[in-house]
């Protein structure tokens, strides 16, 4: 039998190509691999399944959090990252159905997180290469915010238990004062960054690692003496880990710690057309006024036409 691939199976992960842009596409079932120079297709929560997915990385070898993938949801894959593979070069995290426009092909006042029927991926993958080849050193990329009607705070006390977030800021400010001030000021305020995204230079990928891991640990522990809860509450260290990336880029922590970093807000694509095209036209109508996908895109979800090339 043949061992089951690991990241140091792509050309990417070797040691003469340590220099390279390295963006990791989380995958936790069968869909059409994203290829491409600088993406590492990475499976998550492998270590709980018996399936593994053909030509990709696992989140179950060396250093890992596979198992707590249930909870930790895309993170294992930034753990899996951060612990074990090498590259000195800005590393990045994605979802296989939510990526970044880094081709700017969307509109520029469109909804932060745009639904796409007719996604190219041949046409992503080398905006990806464009958007590396030009990138400073000191960018990091991360969603546009999303603006909410209520403070993050409150919005997640009626979204989720709101110990869960009792117990985030009392870790915060008992193991880490210097970010907890930053934590603070995002939670009173309305904006946030969904899904746990990004693309950051090297030694901000580990400094937010070396932040986000502890305090998420620790807050998990004192949550379980309660009980967690189940089902889709269960993933609260991924939901409160948005609120730490949050806290970390729009609350100064970041900017504190690395004066010369730059920022760049890039539309996040949806391109899994399932839920939106089952939803039926009255859902389809209100995404276009709310700008989360396009009149043409729109159309081609809600005649059947969805036309996604997504082969590797």
């Amino acid at each position: 039998m043949t061992s089951p691939p690991s990241v140091q199976d792509f050309p990417e992960a070797r040691a003469d190509a340590r220099a390279e842009a390295r963006i990791y596409v989380a995958y936790h079932d069968a869909r059409p691999v994203l290829g491409g120079r600088h993406l590492v297709p990475i499976q998550v929560g492998r270590a709980l399944t018996g399936v593994l997915l053909p030509g990709v990385a696992g989140d179950d070898t060396g250093d890992n959090l596979s198992r707590l993938n249930p909870e930790y949801c895309e993170l294992t894959a930034h753990y899996w990252a951060w612990r074990n593979d090498p590259a000195d070069a800005p590393m990045g995290l994605m979802h296989y159905r939510r990526l970044f426009d880094l081709g700017g092909r969307q509109p520029a006042r469109s909804h932060p997180e745009r639904h796409v029927a007719r996604f190219d991926a041949a046409a992503w993958a080398q905006d990806v290469d464009r958007h590396v080849a030009g990138a400073g050193r000191s960018d990091l990329v991360v969603p546009r915010p999303i603006r909410l009607r209520r403070s993050l705070a409150r919005q997640y006390g009626r979204c989720h238990d709101p110990s869960h977030l009792r117990a985030l800021r009392a870790v915060a400010a008992e193991r880490r004062p210097d970010f907890a001030p930053a934590l603070d000021r995002v939670l009173g305020g309305n904006r946030l960054l969904l899904g746990n995204m990004f693309i950051m230079p090297r030694p901000v990928f580990d400094h937010y690692s070396a932040l986000l891991f502890p305090i998420l640990a620790e807050t998990r522990a004192r949550i379980a003496a309660a009980g967690p809860g189940s089902g889709y509450q269960a993933r609260y260290p991924g939901f409160l880990a948005e609120r730490i990336l949050t806290a970390y880029v729009l609350g100064g922590h970041a900017r504190a710690a690395f004066p010369d970093l730059r920022v760049v807000h890039k539309t996040v694509l949806n391109i899994d057309a399932t839920g939106p095209a089952a939803a039926g036209w009255p859902h389809l109508l209100r995404l276009c006024l709310e700008r989360r996908i396009g009149l043409g895109d729109a159309w081609t979800l809600g005649t059947g036409r969805s036309r996604n090339r997504t082969a590797r």
